[in-house]
């Protein structure tokens, strides 16, 4: 596979979305990315539930291949001496790890930074957490609904006078996010590897990142912003969705200096956001939404994936792609045009290339390979 990353290789421990999707873009950019399972322990997307009954019979979780898709799959038991001697040894002819385990999980298995810089002098070694290396938190689990409480995104999000609002395992925001800052503060310092020689341990905490993102809203510590749900006083004069007639939202912003346009679309006497729902709600979201943009106002009709899937190619054009064989993977965020992103490869099954990976990177022999298979310390597809 070419591109901007093509000749860097990838040892991937992550998993879920933080960890998988990190490596996923670094693959998507050329690298060879190796995914590392092990028979006792599989990236947990594996077996995440889908409302796809053809993943429940035992096809490829679609959440497993968004996140897993252009790498190449082993596995290698590292909790045997054997096996960690293996990665090693992979990690010596490595540029790159990949992990996002609970903290003190890769040094338990004797695998932390300094072991791995011993084994591969200049070696990157990206570890993204919750709460980042330190800190009175570092050893806890936490999930997106939990990350987004405590950087402050949770405070900010709902409607006034009701409780927060978290952005669910659907979506998981910190999650998402946390993958193309990673993989950006990743490039960064393999670039900086080509130019010095030096590698280094990136902490990467998603915390950090989240609270960042919703920095604005901290930055006079005197004021209290409360949740105003789609609301935006004094922004905007009137922002809100709209339930039409056929059951579809329209979204529509209307600002101060739109108040005579909003007047003469959606005429009538009382509140104009009371005149504006029974007006939606009278016709079809996308008439309602061409009307109203006719007149100057913003307004769109709220898309649910289908709709998404309608406008392939005109609202987007590779955030969504499918395979050969026409399943629909999640595609690429951004697009190079000297060197087209594509997806080459479906995600691995478990240990899908362990034979080929050890003999190929790490110089092992057939019957070394299939003693290690034998003994349980590697996995063979």
């Amino acid at each position: 596979m070419t591109g901007p990353l093509h000749g860097c290789r990838v040892l991937d421990l992550g998993i879920i979305t933080a960890g998988a999707a990190t490596s996923a873009l670094l693959a998507d950019l050329g690298a060879e990315v190796i995914k590392v399972e092990s028979s006792t322990y599989r990236d947990p997307f594996r077996i995440w539930s889908s409302r796809d009954p053809n993943d429940a019979a035992g096809g490829m979780p679609p959440y497993f291949r968004a996140t897993n898709r252009n790498k190449v799959g082993i596995s290698i038991d590292l909790k045997k001496d054997e096996g960690r001697e293996v990665f090693l040894r992979l990690a010596g002819q490595s540029d790159i790890v990949v992990e996002n385990f609970r903290r003190g999980v890769l040094d338990r298995l004797k695998l932390g930074y300094p072991v791995l810089e011993s084994a591969k002098p200049g070696i990157i070694l990206a570890s993204i957490s919750s709460q980042g290396e330190t800190g009175p938190d570092a050893g806890y689990v936490s999930y997106g609904t939990t990350l987004e409480a405590v950087a402050g995104l949770a405070w900010r999000t709902g409607y006034a006078g009701d409780e927060p609002v978290v952005s669910g395992r659907d979506l998981n925001y910190p999650d998402q996010v946390a993958a193309i800052f990673a993989a950006g503060m990743i490039v960064t310092a393999w670039r900086s590897r080509l130019e010095t020689g030096t590698g280094s341990h990136l902490d990467l905490s998603q915390r950090e990142l989240t609270s960042f993102l919703s920095g604005e809203a901290f930055a006079d510590p005197d004021e209290e912003t409360p949740r105003q749900g789609n609301a935006q006083p004094p922004h905007h004069y009137l922002q809100e969705c709209f339930r039409a007639a056929d059951g579809v939202w329209v979204a529509v912003t209307v600002d101060g200096d739109q108040v005579a346009s909003l007047d003469r679309a959606v005429p009538g006497t009382g509140a104009p956001e009371a005149r504006l729902r029974t007006w939606v709600a009278g016709r079809s979201a996308q008439q309602g939404a061409d009307d109203l943009t006719a007149a100057g106002i913003a307004a769109a009709v709220v898309l649910d994936g289908t709709g998404m899937m309608a406008h392939a190619g005109n609202l987007w054009s590779t955030a969504m792609l499918r395979l050969d064989e026409g399943a629909l993977v999640k595609g690429f965020p951004f697009q190079l045009d000297a060197m087209p992103l594509r997806i080459v490869r479906d995600a691995p099954k478990a240990g899908a290339d362990t034979a080929e990976v050890l003999a190929r990177v790490g110089g092992y022999s057939e019957a070394e390979i299939a003693d290690f298979a034998g003994r349980g310390v590697i996995e063979i597809a």
